[in-house]
């Protein structure tokens, strides 16, 4: 027969697991309503997004939506939170793998190309181009954007000080690529310019490398 004090530490090891498991249940669901609504986002903009609509395609009903994020903005607040994230952590990978070549030139520019390609570009883009400013959503934003800047520079600027390069220079050259990338993303009609684009980014690449890292002769 079982000792009587096993009862209450069965029961509390019990007890344990089902708040774990309700945890990963809540955890599982906020992450639905998040790739639900970064979809709408994505495809129809922020202006168009209803909080109803997330959580149809999130597969949730709209109170256990709200129960996560009782405001449109919130949810999109979160959003954007995730995708600063995301992009952060697709930024240190690239950087590590960097490393590794020669000319970090090509790297830093390729990193810049596909940020401003993605989806994560044009929910930032069409919410400050959407809302308001100086409004919760859009200072959100915004710090977000200045905060992954920051860290996106400081990830690039030991490749080109590693260099001999000032970091002043060094900060020029990563703020030039990312902004040349930000300004096609920007104006290209569609892929019939990607070959112009392109062209334009490694005749860049090719005068930066020459006016700093190439030893004169």
């Amino acid at each position: 027969m079982p000792k009587a004090d096993n009862f209450p530490r069965k029961a509390y090891g019990v007890s344990r697991k089902v708040r774990n498991l309700r945890s990963e249940q809540k955890d599982a669901t906020r992450e639905q309503i998040l790739e639900a609504a970064t979809r709408l986002l994505t495809e129809h903009g922020y202006a168009a997004l209803r909080v109803a609509a997330v959580a149809a395609e999130a597969g949730v009903s709209l109170g256990g939506q709200l129960h996560h994020f009782p405001s449109k903005e919130s949810l999109v607040i979160a959003v954007l939170e995730r995708l600063s994230a995301r992009v952060l952590d697709l930024a240190v990978q690239e950087a590590a793998r960097a490393s590794k070549e020669d000319d970090p030139l090509a790297p830093i520019s390729r990193s810049a190309e596909r940020f401003y390609a993605a989806p994560e570009f044009l929910i930032y883009l069409d919410i400050f181009l959407s809302v308001r400013r100086h409004t919760l959503v859009g200072d959100t934003a915004t710090r977000l954007l200045l905060s992954q800047r920051a860290a996106t520079e400081a990830l690039w600027l030991p490749h080109l000080t590693g260099r001999g390069l000032s970091a002043e220079d060094a900060l020029l050259i990563v703020r030039s690529l990312w902004a040349l990338s930000r300004g096609l993303a920007i104006s290209s009609a569609g892929d019939q310019r990607k070959s112009d684009d392109q062209a334009s980014i490694d005749f860049v690449i090719k005068a930066l490398r020459r006016t700093y890292l190439e030893s004169p002769a």
